[in-house]
């Protein structure tokens, strides 16, 4: 089933509803306002995105792509890596996204715990450790929420500052 965009109309009346937890006044003017049985249906299992007012489509939120390039492109200003060649990489992949999970954060060291060396190679070295706020995993009312404790892989660049487009190619790869 593809996207459904609510008229603007419909998601006044509706916007502010807890899709888990109608009433059953909210329920009945569901029932009135949406027709299409399996559009309803969605609705009432998965909500809609108060950005797009698209019907959501899966159980777990999946914002939009213009819900989450907004949300990205607003909080460019508030961090840097150090390096404008990564920064300006980072944030077209944020552009580019079609969802929350084809998307790369910059994360600061401090973000991180339980750190231990694993190797050295060719770019840095390599360490793992634990994200404290993990990756994103879904957007309520325009707001990230977290997966929390996640291990993960760092790597810790030699000469970051003097990044090439060949090392970016290999984030590309694994992205």
């Amino acid at each position: 089933m593809g996207e459904i965009k609510l008229s603007d109309d419909v998601f006044e009346q509706i916007k502010d509803f807890n899709y888990w937890k109608l009433t059953k006044e909210q329920e009945s003017l569901i029932d009135e306002l949406i027709i299409d049985k399996g559009l309803n249906e969605r609705y009432k299992n998965y909500g809609v995105c108060k950005n797009c007012k698209k019907i959501n489509a899966r159980s777990f939120c999946q914002p939009c792509v213009s819900c989450v390039s907004k949300r990205f492109q607003q909080n460019f200003k508030n961090w840097t890596s150090g390096n404008h060649v990564v920064d300006e990489f980072i944030q077209k992949v944020q552009l580019k996204a079609e969802t929350i999970y084809h998307t790369i954060e910059w994360i600061e060291y401090d973000k991180f715990e339980d750190v231990e060396y694993l190797a050295k190679g060719g770019f840095g070295t390599t360490f793992k450790a634990v994200w404290k706020d993990g990756p994103i995993w879904r957007c309520n009312d325009n707001q990230w929420k977290r997966v929390g404790e996640t291990k993960v892989a760092l790597k810790c660049l030699h000469n970051s500052q003097g990044i090439t487009t060949e090392f970016l190619k290999e984030v590309s790869y694994f992205h």
